[in-house]
């Protein structure tokens, strides 16, 4: 059944004070399995050393409006763009410290949008400022943000309409205090995680916060409910900050509109769920350590504060006490709500299911049909980030069918 099954209305309390009464959807309980392969229209990525296609570490992949794709190698510092056959375009970007130019020392922690004029925006951590090309690569100009280098995102995302980008996961801000246990503040005395839009008009970055997600009391590690959102093609955006399955539909004023559920429990953590999650959350924050330590200097000192934090918190590590059933949003240029949740071992990929702004469930990919697209295209185009049993990578651009666009 893919329609809703029931439809509710409810008050909701926000951190800011009551809101009025919203729209609550109650989609189908029972999944309703998607079939069919995508339409594959080409693959770029080679193993022979000389080709434009050799990657050394792909970063963030976008689309333009008119489907080419940039490929960020941010090993290489190079944006790679191919038209809709795979045929390169362009390249541009390059290693150094001038203006439109990237460090490689900070390649990991570069980000990538196109906005909606088809302008390739480049978020540089270390400078604390957006570099801007113009659509043909050449290098237009920095746009500051407020507060400094080393304000993190871990994902962006082109709004569609100006020249504006949406944080799709919370801000962190720059520590003006030692490390103690973490290098960013971790926000804890709030009663919310702010998801912030960033408007690149002048040559400072207006800021403003477009939604406030829920932030757990007591700062927990393991577990945390994600705030995670993704842009929709109104302004408004799509969310979630729960460990229930409850995505959050905002308008382009900010109101929130409707909720979006499905009775999916999530479950309780138990003893085995603590010892896993932490033995994968020492394991990566051992190998970035291991990263920092190569680059010397003062990033080899920031590796012993971090070795001897991550002993602290293997020590002491508080855990949310339920697994969220929601592991990944994203949303397609066309609006559809992407939605992956918890696999049932943790570490791998679960289910995805597709739903749309207006509260209709389109149904649902096994976890053996397809992954997350890294990327989300006009006309259905979608972008995958393969890696080989060779570690080599390759960037695989499908097409959806008309109805799940």
């Amino acid at each position: 059944m893919r329609r809703r099954c029931r439809l509710l209305v409810v008050a909701f309390q926000a951190a800011t004070g009551p809101l009025a009464a919203q729209e609550v959807i109650e989609l189908p309980a029972q999944d309703s399995f998607l079939v069919g392969a995508f339409q594959e229209l080409y693959r770029v990525g080679s193993i022979l050393d000389g080709r434009w296609d050799t990657f050394g570490e792909i970063g963030d992949v976008a689309f333009d409006a008119a489907g080419n794709l940039h490929i960020f190698d941010t090993q290489g510092l190079r944006i790679s763009v191919v038209d809709q056959s795979g045929a390169l375009v362009r390249q541009f970007g390059r290693r150094g410290e001038g203006p439109g130019e990237f460090e490689s020392d900070f390649g990991e922690l570069l980000r990538l949008v196109v906005l909606s004029d088809g302008r390739p925006v480049v978020y540089t951590w270390n400078r604390g400022a957006f570099a801007v090309f113009r659509p043909n690569g050449e290098f237009e100009r920095m746009i500051r943000i407020p507060g400094g280098a080393r304000t993190t995102f871990m994902e962006l995302q082109a709004l569609p309409e100006g020249a504006a980008v949406l944080s799709t996961s919370p801000v962190l801000r720059p520590s003006t205090t030692p490390i103690a246990d973490g290098p960013f503040p971790t926000g804890s005395g709030q009663a919310f995680r702010a998801l912030e839009r960033f408007r690149l008009d002048g040559y400072q970055a207006a800021v403003d916060t477009v939604a406030r997600a829920w932030n757990p009391p007591g700062a927990p590690i393991g577990f945390v409910p994600p705030a995670i959102a993704g842009a929709l093609p109104d302004g408004g955006i799509a969310f979630t900050d729960s460990s229930a399955y409850a995505i959050r539909i905002l308008t382009p004023t900010g109101d929130l509109a409707r909720v979006l559920t499905r009775p999916i429990r999530p479950d309780p953590v138990s003893e085995r769920d603590r010892d896993l999650f932490m033995a994968l959350k020492l394991e990566l924050e051992r190998n970035f350590r291991e990263d920092l330590a190569r680059l010397g200097g003062t990033y080899a000192d920031i590796a012993d504060e971090m070795s001897a934090r991550n002993r602290r918190q293997a020590e002491s590590m508080e855990f949310y006490h339920e697994i969220p059933v929601v592991r990944a949003l994203k949303t397609s240029w066309e609006g559809n709500i992407w939605v992956q949740r918890r696999s049932a071992t943790l570490v791998g990929d679960g289910a995805i299911d597709i739903l749309t702004t207006d509260g209709r469930y389109l149904g649902t990919y096994p976890p053996s049909a397809t992954e997350m697209p890294s990327a989300f295209g006009p006309d259905g185009l979608m972008a995958f980030v393969e890696t080989n049993e060779l570690d080599v990578q390759t960037v695989v651009v499908r097409r959806l069918p008309p109805g799940l666009r």
